[in-house]
């Protein structure tokens, strides 16, 4: 085993970059038609877990933990608010698609379950480094809109997402 140098490890950090939080898409295939489609820029999201479930086998005394199907948590993106606040009217009526309060009414999971596409990209060119494509996605929380009269940031909301599988390119 080599030995370990400082000086070495400095200079390989500063040979090498690294990928920044803060440079990324979201786009959304939202099935209501108000001209909001597309990529919204968002202010913050987070890249999915991508987690294995765990079954336990008993043999000889022994317990072996074996990985089985993935687990997908649900997906939260906080958006700034708009001026005309469009972007949340978007999220409240494809949610209101999924389950509509007033008439009780189910929608068709192929209508309203659509793909979230989600790209890291890269700080110097915007060139894509990482690709996740949420299928089977649909708004299954709008958050709440916090107002205050002393504040002096910009409005934001959250939505949360429930989605059956996620795939990297």
């Amino acid at each position: 085993m080599a030995e370990f140098n400082l000086e070495n490890f400095i200079a390989n950090q500063q040979n090498h970059d690294f990928a920044r939080g803060y440079v990324f898409y979201v786009t959304f295939q939202n099935p209501i038609n108000t001209g909001q489609n597309g990529v919204y820029l968002v202010k913050s999201s987070s890249l999915p877990a991508n987690q294995l479930g765990i079954a336990e086998s008993n043999w000889q005394g022994n317990t072996y933990r074996i990985g089985t199907t993935n687990e997908y948590s649900d997906f939260t993106v906080e958006f700034n608010m708009d001026p005309s606040d469009g972007i949340r009217k978007d999220f409240l009526e494809w949610n209101r698609q999924v389950h509509d309060i007033e008439t009780n009414a189910h929608g068709i999971p192929s209508e309203y379950m659509k793909t979230i596409k989600l790209e890291h990209l890269s700080h110097y060119d915007g060139s894509v480094i990482l690709t996740y494509e949420l299928h089977m996605a649909y708004p299954s929380n709008v958050g709440e809109v916090t107002l205050d009269y002393s504040a002096k940031e910009i409005a934001t909301f959250s939505v949360t997402f429930t989605y059956q599988w996620h795939t990297t390119k």
